[in-house]
């Protein structure tokens, strides 16, 4: 009987955690990992690519850096712990969970993120990078509309390494 009720507690919290709105659409919302003087590390905000500028707009401040001053585009994926009240709560009801079901909450925690990696020069000619944090799926479209608005970017490795492992 205990090991049903700890069976619905973890799914009911589990329910309550994957019910949060996620960042879906077309302007999700971006994590400014480092990179950027002007907005402060790990700031939300939104991530777009307009009248040739690379803008990341938050609540307290913007900043943007030209399209034709990016170098280079990287994009990766990387999994991390979700933050943040809802985190906080599930954290506490897995030290609580009975039978160490507690481990399954904090494997639901974690959530895969796209890596974008932009390299730029500032113009005084010093060389910066901005690391940001996107939803999955979205640091490749997020690469082609630089691209398209005429950022240098090298091959991408998926191209590079067609024929195999390197």
């Amino acid at each position: 009987m205990k090991l049903i009720t700890a069976s619905i507690f973890i799914l009911a919290i589990a329910g309550a955690v994957l019910a949060q709105p996620g960042a879906t659409g077309t302007n999700p919302d971006v994590r400014h990992v480092i990179g950027l003087d002007t907005i402060k590390r790990n700031a939300t905000g939104k991530l777009t690519v307009q009248d040739g500028t690379l803008r990341f707009t938050t609540g307290k401040g913007e900043t943007s850096v030209p399209v034709a001053s990016i170098n280079d585009i990287f994009v990766g994926t990387e999994t991390t712990q979700s933050g943040g009240k809802t985190a906080r709560v599930v954290k506490t009801a897995a030290i609580a969970a009975p039978y160490e079901s507690g481990k399954v909450l904090s494997i639901l925690m974690r959530t895969k993120v796209d890596i974008l990696t932009v390299s730029f020069h500032d113009p005084d000619g010093a060389l910066h990078g901005a690391i940001f944090a996107l939803p999955i799926g979205q640091a490749s479209v997020m690469r082609t509309q630089l691209t398209q608005a005429g950022a240098h970017a090298t091959q991408e490795e998926s191209a590079v390494s067609e024929g195999g492992k390197p």
